[in-house]
């Protein structure tokens, strides 16, 4: 099986699915009183870039369709567990309103310019 043939796709798939996993765990704050209270802030910043990766999937193949959302994956894997489980503070001054967004903005318009262009 070629270059040419495989499709990346159901990897980009799972990893849109971990990413949106990842911004309802750090949503999802727990609380003495109620059980569980969402953070609709956090849930849009975090899975806000991952919808903007999922509408690039028909378009980027190969590593500029993989790379973009690893990086992604990447970014809110260490939010969660710095923001969320070791430093938890209400998320106070945190990154995790602007640094998803931030490297959406970076990665994927350069994942864009990148893709494999029909000859």
């Amino acid at each position: 099986m070629n270059e040419r043939t495989r499709d990346w796709r159901p990897i980009a798939y799972v990893i849109i699915l971990l990413g949106l996993a990842s911004a309802a765990m750090a949503a999802l704050v727990p609380q003495y009183a109620i059980g569980f209270k969402l953070e609709v802030g956090v849930l849009l910043a975090m899975s806000t870039p991952f919808i903007a990766y999922a509408a690039l999937t028909e378009t980027l193949r190969g590593p500029a369709l993989l790379l973009p959302g690893l990086v992604l994956l990447g970014v809110n894997a260490v939010l969660l567990v710095n923001e969320r489980l070791l430093h938890y503070d209400g998320y106070a001054d945190s990154p995790v309103y602007w640094l998803p967004w931030l490297t959406a903005i970076v990665v994927l318009p350069i994942a864009y310019l990148m893709r494999p262009r029909p000859a």
